[in-house]
């Protein structure tokens, strides 16, 4: 359930949660940024933290038993290991160019982009299949984890490409469209529907982004947030959703610019996690009862100087769970 590597102008994207262990799995990098950077992993609360391997981007399963990143080379790796490090980490992927990773809601798959491909791996059967190919701008996996959902700007990698949506039945493999409109993206499956982006372009500046609903078969279109949206912003992209779906951790992202946000679903309200929003807090994960959000200090850029945290979703103080580490994900 790590957070979902925003299209485009950030890295961004991420699964439903599932229900936590007794003692659920905290990843995070330690000098991120640097060709040395590390993957480790601890209990929730930072305590007995190990090193898992070399690279970058870590996610965990949702059952806390795997974690899955991202190891430079020629070319990159996805590599995956048990959280417990009972067994060496294994190759599931190589790459020239790697894009978002995330497991499923049941912890039994792992979705990842590689350059203009989404493949869905099974993790017990090793083996993987091309859900679509193209340029993908975002996907997210159905809550009972037998589809995915994805983004596409067919050929274009353009900022402001057209985009809609796209189902893939992983059983039967079939594909459906969902969206006609050419402006959506971003997508995040949750119980009530898949929220998305919406995009609009702008002459000589980034495209603007709010946020919609829609259900699966297409139907329903519902409009979440009406932000106007500054020069050099994009706006806000899904992240994670409460199992209630109602409670939303979205990314505020621009030029330099990443900030975690909440958003209420039902009434469109928003409100910003930290007023900073260059060198800020950034939100990664958010816990499935909706009452804790997990990220980093410091803002978007590798190489600054952060901190792994929590700070209550409704507003409160941070509390520190990693100094010097970031780009965390947990299992709650």
């Amino acid at each position: 359930m790590a957070r979902r590597t925003i299209t485009t102008l950030l890295a961004g994207a991420l699964a439903l949660l599932a229900a936590a262990p007794a003692e659920a799995t905290l990843v995070y990098v330690k000098k991120p940024g640097q060709a040395d950077s590390r993957v480790w992993v601890a209990r929730d609360d930072g305590s007995q933290a190990r090193r898992v391997g070399p690279g970058h981007s870590p996610i965990v399963s949702p059952d806390g038993r795997w974690v899955a990143w991202v190891q430079d080379g020629t070319p990159d790796q996805v590599m995956m290991r048990l959280a417990d490090r009972s067994r060496k980490a294994r190759i599931v992927a190589r790459s020239s160019a790697i894009g978002e990773l995330q497991f499923s809601p049941d912890s039994k798959s792992l979705g990842l982009v590689l350059s203009r491909r989404l493949f869905v791996y099974d993790i017990r059967e090793r083996d993987e299949v091309k859900a679509a190919s193209g340029v993908i701008r975002g996907f997210s996996f159905s809550p009972d984890s037998k589809s995915v959902v994805f983004g596409t700007a067919g050929r274009s990698d353009a900022v402001d490409a057209p985009s809609d949506l796209y189902s893939f039945q992983l059983a039967s493999k079939q594909r459906v469209r969902i969206t006609r409109d050419r402006k959506s993206l971003n997508p995040l499956w949750g119980p009530n529907g898949i929220v998305h982006d919406r995009q609009v372009p702008r002459m000589g500046d980034a495209p603007t982004y709010n946020l919609f609903e829609i259900q699966p078969d297409g139907g329903s279109l519902r409009r979440i947030t009406r932000l106007r949206i500054p020069n050099l912003m994009s706006g806000l992209v899904p992240v994670e959703l409460a199992g209630n779906g109602v409670r939303l951790l979205a990314a505020f992202i621009g030029q330099d610019t990443d900030v975690g946000f909440r958003v209420n679903t039902r009434t469109g309200k928003t409100h910003a996690l930290d007023e900073d929003f260059e060198n800020g807090f950034v939100g990664f994960d958010l816990t499935a009862d909706g009452k804790t959000v997990l990220g980093h200090t410091g803002g978007p850029d590798p190489t600054a100087r952060h901190d792994v945290v929590t700070t209550p979703y409704g507003g409160g103080d941070q509390e520190v769970l990693v100094p010097k580490a970031g780009f965390p994900d947990w299992s709650l």
